[in-house]
């Protein structure tokens, strides 16, 4: 007995325009598609439910390509303060937070809003008697108070590796720390099994309200023991019908493997070997090939030296594993590219590089001989495009968030949000990928760089389940797939400007049961 859904446009993503009217479900699985009078016929006294879409739009359910689920579900039940402009108030709302011994945390400011970068002294001036931490927008920065530097062990002749320490104009310490700086920041504020299980059960809640039934992330070096986070995974999505592919971050990897802990399980599988090549452009720690516009004695960080880059590289082909490595400056992207030309992917498989930000002509070349995916992020385009202007100048902007030159590649072009550094609203990801603008709508930038709203849709539900290896059964809606999509109140493709982020989902459905709904659709 099955579910017949009638009355809809029903988008397979199989071709551009092709849609049903109708569809019939049964175990979970599209039976068939067509036109509702056929379908009624074929499955007659097999129908236990009609359920009319009223002209509604569906698509396959979406995919996010870039989130940390784990720090999405941290940041769902931390101080957010991604509008905020006023710093004093910022920090009196956090000094009123419960605990005794706990860091207080802020999740997501932004110093281009607030007027300033904070610093330490600040911080001290309102909370001088816990561990505070502050986390920027782009989370490659975070700024910490006094009893935060104690609590990390950071003196003024700490020196990091691949990060930097924040200094005052006498030389002093300030608080901000940036890129590999941080992780004595995960290490401290790590999570366990219990906790975890409570982040992701909060980040999956949200997702599926977002229409999103899937993600690829990045959780195993942030939140404690990687063991015991792959047992949280194992906990939650027991129950619930959400899949994750879990890239594999390089300081955990020689343990997971020791403890033969990548197995893939029925909801949630391992992929690529996970590094950093360089920071963001929001701190200017991204590498770039010539300096930074609005500070020209900065052109960035390297997270690694280069042979510690390549031994990284050959690590993970010894593993018998792909790399996936965070570039966003376009002499990271140069050094990654080399070692990828250097040591080849296994035949049949891709490497994936993350952000892939600025890319010139040439680099675009060079990847197009190469098997990779590009795990892109349209939504900064819109976030970023002021800094943009500041940070690169009006002539290598240009150069920014090339999303049709990548798909021109050959490359596979996947759609994701990088939450918690923005947010999961897959509307806002297309709106930036089809229109090239702000969310002010200012002019676009670099128009001929836009995608199709159908290659966009398809960077959130086809080609992701291309580059983990499900593209048999989800990702399109055609029969024999798996009925998982979304219902909307409107056609994406016929929506324009600011209207595609007003669309409303009205339901996400997995295996034909609806996992969410904002409103009860007339049977």
């Amino acid at each position: 007995m099955g579910t017949l859904w009638v009355n809809g446009k029903i988008y397979t993503m199989n071709k551009e325009h092709e849609h049903a009217r109708a569809m019939y479900v049964e175990h979970g699985r599209i039976l068939k598609m067509g036109e509702e009078g056929h379908l009624r016929r074929t499955y007659a006294g097999r129908i236990k439910q009609i359920v009319n879409l009223e002209g509604k739009s569906v698509y396959p359910a979406f995919t996010d390509s870039h989130i940390h689920l784990i720090g999405y579900g941290e940041a769902l039940d931390r101080i957010d303060a991604t509008e905020t402009t006023d710093l004093q108030a910022l920090l009196e709302s956090m000094k009123q937070k419960d605990g005794n011994d706990d860091w207080i945390v802020a999740e997501g400011f932004n110093d281009r809003l607030l007027g300033e970068m904070p610093t330490r002294e600040m911080i001290d001036a309102v909370i001088p008697d816990r561990p505070v931490v502050l986390k920027r927008v782009c989370r490659h920065v975070a700024v910490v108070n006094s009893k935060g530097l104690e609590r990390l062990g950071l003196i003024h002749h700490t020196v990091i590796e691949g990060g930097k320490l924040g200094r005052d104009a006498d030389g002093k310490l300030n608080g901000v720390l940036y890129d590999a700086a941080l992780d004595l920041l995960h290490k401290e504020l790590g999570g366990n099994r219990e906790k975890n299980v409570a982040s992701l059960h909060r980040a999956i809640d949200s997702l599926f309200a977002h229409g999103i039934v899937n993600a690829h992330t990045e959780d195993l070096f942030y939140h404690g023991d990687p063991l015991e986070t792959i047992q949280a995974y194992e906990d939650v999505l027991a129950d619930l019908p959400f899949h994750a592919h879990l890239l594999v971050h390089e300081q955990v990897v020689d343990t997971l493997i020791r403890h033969d802990a990548l197995a893939k399980r029925p909801r949630f599988d391992f992929g690529a070997m996970k590094l950093f090549v360089d920071g963001s452009f929001g701190g200017r720690t991204a590498l770039l090939s010539e300096p930074y516009t609005d500070d020209p004695a900065q052109r960035g960080i390297e997270v690694h030296r280069p042979d510690h880059l390549e031994a990284l590289v050959k690590k993970a082909r010894s593993y018998g594993m792909n790399v996936a490595a965070h570039v966003i400056g376009d002499a990271a992207a140069e050094q990654f590219i080399t070692l990828l030309e250097k040591y080849p992917a296994k035949r049949g498989t891709r490497d994936r590089i993350i952000h892939a930000s600025l890319l010139n002509d040439a680099l675009l070349k060079r990847i197009q001989a190469l098997p990779v995916l590009i795990d892109a992020q349209p939504i900064f385009l819109s976030d970023d495009m002021n800094l943009l202007f500041d940070r690169l100048g009006n002539e290598r902007v240009d150069d920014a968030y090339r999303f049709k030159s990548m798909l021109d590649t050959g490359a596979l072009v996947l759609g994701g949000s990088d939450a918690p550094i923005s947010t999961v609203d897959v509307r806002k990801g297309l709106y930036a990928a089809v229109t090239r603008q702000s969310f002010e709508e200012s002019g676009a930038l670099n128009p001929p760089e836009r995608l199709s709203m159908y290659e966009a849709l398809r960077s959130f539900t086809y080609a992701p389940r291309v580059a983990t290896g499900t593209h048999g059964r989800d990702g399109l809606l055609i029969q024999s797939y798996n009925a998982t999509f979304t219902v909307w109140e409107e056609d994406f493709f016929d929506l324009r400007g600011r209207d595609i982020l007003d669309n409303r989902l009205v339901m996400t459905v997995v295996e034909g049961t609806p996992v969410y709904e904002a409103n009860v659709v007339n049977a």
